[in-house]
């Protein structure tokens, strides 16, 4: 399983989009990880800013995956096994979320010490919000490529899984923002005062949870999906 993620791993510049995409992820990291926490200052260390980096993964993850599916470099013949299609499918969705996970902990890390440079002392998020924000990242990084791998493993391509995958995520955004704006004054409070870490934790906790059980059966639902697709090219 390892040397499969491995291999997964490896193809990750040419999924990425080849040399154009690598340099525009590089831009990307710059942009996220020195010049806007420059800008910020200490307001990049709010809980709430933190957590939207955490979530960054949402944004990377899926077009990889999508790509390592349903890609023109990917039509291979279906493994023979149920065990090898599984290892296959478990090894590109592994590989997409150790990505996503990756490039949000060194997005963190850059901002934070970007941020760091205007104090004279060094200013860190406490231990008990840094747990939380490696649990909520990987937690999105998997959920993530559950949702991507369940629609892209029967679409005609990888160009109509990105946008179906776009428009999900658009929609998403919209009803989280519209979600937001009626929230319970207490529930605002508990989550976005960083004084308050126990409801912080909570908050992410349960999301957590509840995004790895998703991601859980949007695997099997792309198993099962994968042996209907096999069913009717074998008829």
């Amino acid at each position: 399983m390892r040397r499969a993620i491995m291999q997964e791993l490896s193809q990750l510049p040419r999924r990425m989009g080849g040399r154009t995409g690598v340099l525009i992820y590089a831009f990307g990291l710059l942009a996220l990880g020195i010049l806007l926490p420059w800008h910020l200052s200490f307001d990049f260390l709010h809980a709430m800013v933190l957590l939207a980096y955490a979530c960054l993964p949402a944004l990377l993850v899926a077009p990889v995956v999508a790509e390592s599916f349903a890609g023109d470099g990917e039509r291979a013949p279906i493994p023979a096994t149920l065990e090898e299609r599984r290892r296959s499918m478990y090894a590109k969705v592994a590989a997409g979320a150790l990505y996503g996970w990756t490039s949000a902990l060194v997005a963190l890390v850059l901002g934070i010490a970007t941020a760091n440079l205007s104090f004279t002392r060094w200013i860190l998020p406490p231990a008990l919000l840094a747990i939380d924000l490696a649990l909520m990242s990987m937690a999105v990084s998997v959920a993530a490529a559950g949702v991507a791998a369940a629609v892209s493993v029967r679409a005609r391509s990888a160009k109509h899984a990105k946008r179906t995958l776009r428009q999900g995520f658009l929609l998403l955004l919209v009803l989280v923002v519209y979600y937001s704006r009626f929230m319970p004054v207490e529930w605002k409070r508990r989550v976005t005062v960083p004084e308050a870490l126990s409801g912080f934790t909570e908050f992410t906790v349960v999301i957590s949870v509840a995004l790895l059980g998703l991601s859980g059966g949007l695997l099997k639902l792309a198993l099962t999906r994968a042996d209907d697709t096999e069913i009717r090219l074998n008829l």
